[in-house]
């Protein structure tokens, strides 16, 4: 296998490499919030796409087990355990991960390691035998419906139990027997075994039908494969103090600007996601934990503002202690669309511009919002249930996937209705007008795909129950075949076609239009270069940033800064009048753009790591003062007696000054996407100064090493909300 199989999280990845191809959208983002948001990720490693590729034209590398058991041992040295040890157990999740976001369409294993000795373990170190007998049910149920294929309605009933820790041990020795009659192996007690069939299982599930179908749909290609990530166990089943849940940044029905989703005390994330069990909205997680509520959300504000997008979340706490386990760019309605491209864009301090929320809102969103029609007011509900995904869809009742797919293949609008849904209704919901659920919360698998797909959705339909005849809901009886009509955006549920004549009003798909026609643009197309279209608010801030902090500049100077051309500077600087100040000395900011520079980087700081931006700074200051060494060295030296080999010391010199300093400029990238053109600039400026241009190292007229310096310098003392003037102060305290 070759180096690029197998990476941790907190690995290296070649220069070049592209994360999410190569570690799968899922993995890519863990690697982030670990490496560069410094969230609390439970440490793991993810085996690449390219081994996927490799095991489904071939089978199983020779020498994948062998790697996979050196990153298992390193991952438990770690954290003090090590796989199949009764004394110190060290359990992982197996889980699936496309380049692209295809929620609940491959498969997941939870708790392997798991062993009758590692129960006993778990239920001593927890004094809490229904915790130890919980998770053993739960792997072996997990292990034989994804590794072995036993049919999920076949493990409902032999799951079944009475919650005490006698009885779930009995209902996982049954599960044990079922798999027996599918498998003589059965469920494997060999740990490495049990690590084998999983990442096997979800390699495997790339090419299930419910997979091929998302796919289809999505226009997703058949060759990029999915990358498997394997990360430590937290339990969010342990103790009162745990919990688990989904939860969105924003709404993704609505685009309402708070967090939105779901949380289940005393479970494991698939008790959120499949829809299997009645879920609490996030009131229940403030109620019954509100440390980790708080936590939770300072660490949504963050990743909002990192990956400037609504963001789904998934996450576990354990003990009362807060893990971030996934996050990826939330699916949402069309509705959702066009309201948060265009409150972000509004947002004092959020990083998006009105051309990329432009961009982000295209025709056919637009269309659908068009669409949208209302309930006639006048119709009186049959049922309500929790509003899913928004918007009016109207069709006969249908409770088989197989049958909606023939019904909806035949021309006919479909409803269909399920206790819960799972991957493998997809063909079934692919072309419904509407789905309701009798079970299951916003964040369900049912609502995820529902909003991806614009398909009117009801969860958690009240007082209902499915039965050969049809659905039942409060008392009365619907028989299939029947017309019914949903409002996902009220969670109504109708008999008949109860569709009214006017259309849903949405202000900000008309924004949309407006901002588009502005900019002289399609919505759904970003805005050419060098036009007047491209004067942002994104790149306003940065010419302003830039200006400040130079004090006086012209075009050209102010272009190197942004790593852009001289003319779009121009530009910039026309387009902005109250902004600029030309004067025969060169281009400065007004107080008015002073005012607003600061009120963007109040709003940096608000969705930044603050810890993580503090230790970045400390981490600098030592450096700061090695290049001022440098700096002054050479400055003092006399300029006659300056040879080749004396300047090709200097370059070296700043040459492990840039090597040291990499790792911080790498790091507040990820926090303020911004400052990204430094690096580029550092890297000129030393290029320049190694080819024997001293002058790059402290000419204040030229981009040179210090001059960029310098103004990083003022970068981290704003963004880390430290003052210039008692930094100065502290500094001169130390000479």
């Amino acid at each position: 296998m070759s180096a690029m199989d197998i990476f941790a999280f907190d690995d290296q990845l070649p220069t070049g490499a592209d994360a999410n191809a190569l570690l799968g959208g899922k993995g890519a983002n863990l690697a982030e919030m670990l490496g560069v948001l410094h969230l609390p990720v439970p440490p793991g490693f993810v085996i690449t796409t390219n081994v996927c590729r490799r095991f489904l034209e071939s089978g199983w590398p020779s020498d994948l087990e062998e790697r996979i058991t050196e990153h298992l041992e390193r991952l438990g040295a770690r954290l003090g355990r090590r796989l199949g040890d009764p004394t110190a157990p060290l359990l992982v999740s197996v889980r699936s991960g496309a380049p692209v976001s295809m929620p609940g369409m491959m498969d997941t294993v939870l708790n392997v390691g798991m062993t009758p000795e590692v129960r006993e373990s778990l239920a001593r170190a927890s004094g809490n035998d229904v915790f130890a007998n919980d998770t053993w049910l739960r792997f072996n149920r997990m292990y034989a419906e994804i590794v072995l294929g036993v049919p999920r309605d076949t493990l409902d009933g032999s799951a079944e139990n009475d919650g005490s820790a006698t009885g779930i041990l009995a209902a996982a020795e049954r599960v044990r027997a079922l798999a027996r009659e599918v498998d003589p192996e059965g469920i494997p007690l060999d740990p490495m075994v049990q690590v084998r069939g999983a990442v096997a299982a979800v390699f495997r599930s790339w090419q299930s039908e419910r997979a091929r179908v998302f796919r289809q749909k999505e226009g997703i290609s058949e060759q990029l494969g999915t990358a498997v990530t394997i990360q430590a166990m937290v339990f969010g089943n342990l103790d009162e103090l745990s919990g688990t849940g989904v939860v969105f940044t924003r709404d993704p029905a609505t685009g309402e600007a708070k967090p939105f989703g779901d949380y289940l005390a005393r479970a494991q994330g698939e008790d959120v996601v499949a829809g299997s069990h009645a879920v609490f909205g996030l009131e229940a997680l403030r109620e019954h934990l509100p440390e980790a509520h708080h936590a939770l959300e300072g660490a949504l504000r963050q990743l909002e503002h990192h990956y400037r997008e609504m963001c789904d979340v998934e996450f576990t706490v354990s003990a009362g202690e807060l893990f971030i386990l996934q996050t990826r760019i939330g699916r949402r309605s069309p509705l959702a669309t066009a309201r948060i491209a265009v409150e972000m864009a509004e947002e004092p301090g959020f990083p998006l511009s009105r051309a990329e929320a432009v961009a982000r809102v295209d025709q056919t969103v637009l269309q659908r919002i068009a669409s949208m029609v209302r309930v006639d007011p006048s119709a009186t509900p049959a049922g309500s249930g929790l509003a899913a995904s928004p918007g009016v869809g109207v069709g006969e009742l249908c409770l088989d996937p197989d049958r909606a797919s023939e019904i909806a293949a035949a021309g006919r609008p479909v409803v269909l209705v399920r206790s819960e849904t799972s991957p493998a209704d997809v063909h079934g919901m692919v072309a419904a007008a509407g789905l309701v659920t009798l079970r299951g919360g916003v964040a369900s698998h049912a609502a995820v795909v529902a909003r991806s797909w614009s398909i009117p959705a009801i969860t958690s339909l009240e007082s209902a129950t499915i039965g050969p005849d049809g659905l039942r809901v409060g008392g009365g009886l619907i028989a299939q075949g029947a017309t019914i009509t949903v409002d996902g955006g009220s969670g109504l549920l109708y008999i008949g076609d109860q569709r009214g004549a006017d259309s849903a009003d949405v202000p900000e798909a008309r924004t949309i239009r407006e901002w588009a026609a502005a900019l002289g643009v399609e919505p759904g197309t970003a805005a050419g270069p060098a036009t007047a279209a491209l004067r942002t608010t994104v790149e306003l801030f940065e010419l302003v940033r830039a200006v400040e902090l130079k004090g006086l500049c012209n075009a050209e100077r102010a272009a190197a800064a942004l790593s852009t051309d001289e003319s779009y500077v121009l530009d910039l600087l026309a387009g902005s009048p109250s902004f600029f100040r030309t004067t025969p000395r060169g281009v400065m900011i007004t107080p008015e753009a002073r005012a607003w520079a600061r009120e963007r980087l109040a709003g940096e700081r608000t969705g930044a790591n603050a810890a993580g931006v503090d230790a970045c700074y400390r981490r600098f200051l030592p450096l700061n003062d090695r290049f001022k060494q440098i700096v002054s060295g050479w400055q003092l030296s006399s300029t006659d007696s300056r040879t080749p080999e004396q300047l090709a010391m200097l370059a070296a010199d700043v040459a492990a000054l840039h090597d040291d300093f990499r790792p911080i400029a790498s790091e507040m990238s990820g926090y303020f996407r911004r400052l990204s053109t430094y690096p580029v600039r550092f890297d000129r400026a030393l290029a320049e100064l190694r080819a024997g241009d001293a002058s790059m190292l402290a000419s204040p007229m030229k981009d040179s090493y210090h001059t960029v310096w310098f103004e990083y310098h003022e970068e981290l003392i704003a963004l880390s909300g430290r003052d210039r003037a008692v930094e100065e102060g502290a500094e001169a305290e130390t000479r």
